[in-house]
């Protein structure tokens, strides 16, 4: 797995300063209609890690493996 830093607004009317950061462990993550979705993959299936609505999204940045 890598490890990923997510940085993203808390709500959709905040400013950046309210930015919130966290780090997650996955196998990757992709931008799905409405969202940005961090996964696992665990045998024949992906497992969400993480959902945030992608006009949240500020940042993801790769920061290291597992």
């Amino acid at each position: 797995m890598k490890k990923y830093r997510v940085m993203y607004k808390p709500t959709e009317n905040a400013n950046e300063l309210a930015a919130r950061t966290e780090e997650v462990y996955a196998d990757g993550w992709r931008v799905e209609t409405d969202k940005v979705v961090l996964f696992a993959h665990e045998q024949d299936s992906d497992i969400l890690v993480l959902d945030i609505p992608k006009t949240r999204v500020m940042r993801i940045q790769e920061i290291g493996a597992g």
